[in-house]
């Protein structure tokens, strides 16, 4: 069974023991999980056969536990569920904080990641038109003698696609006129 595909919602709506566990297991946040111990709790009282699988729940609540609390650990668990459910209220504002904190800075992070490899990709991508212009310029140069200003300016401003097509030329034409005329 994959447990974490039930939503919380639909899960809340079936009063199984079996819904509770799952919810238990995948919280959604810990609020999820507290509403999920109470509705245990709640099960417990109004079954009567429930106590024997009591401490089977207990150890499954603590590692549902164990997965939001990572930051702020609880103590044991205790015997009684209802204490249990006392004792989250309390942590339950400090994992907020805390997830709600690794949320943001995860955030950052990531931002700061994707930043510096569009940085990387851009720069990749300036050098190696300005190393294309460059080289065309050589070229050029050694083809048709000192470069007009204007000619420099035109190369260093083109995009990778018309340096590509420049270069194919260079070749092909008689002066640096043939080389920038349009052949559309």
């Amino acid at each position: 069974i994959d447990e974490g595909r039930f939503p919380d919602e639909e899960l809340r709506g079936h009063p199984s023991l079996t819904a509770i566990l799952l919810r238990m297991q995948h919280p959604v946040n810990p609020e999820s999980i507290l509403d999920a111990s109470r509705d245990l709790v709640a099960w417990f009282a109004t079954h009567p056969d429930g106590p024997p699988v009591k401490q089977l729940f207990r150890e499954l609540l603590a590692v549902g536990l164990g997965r939001i609390g990572r930051a702020h650990p609880l103590p044991s668990i205790p015997e009684d569920l209802e204490e249990v459910v006392n004792m989250l209220t309390t942590y339950v504002e400090k994992w907020s904080k805390d997830l709600e904190q690794r949320g943001w800075q995860a955030g950052l992070q990531m931002g700061e990641q994707k930043g510096r490899q569009e940085g990387r990709q851009e720069g990749r991508q300036e050098g190696r038109q300005e190393g294309e212009a460059f080289f065309l310029l050589r070229l050029l140069q050694r083809r048709f003698g000192t470069l007009p200003e204007e000619v420099v300016r035109k190369v260093r401003d083109a995009d990778s696609t018309m340096l590509e097509m420049w270069g194919d030329r260079v070749l092909e034409v008689q002066s640096l006129d043939g080389l920038f005329a349009d052949r559309g």
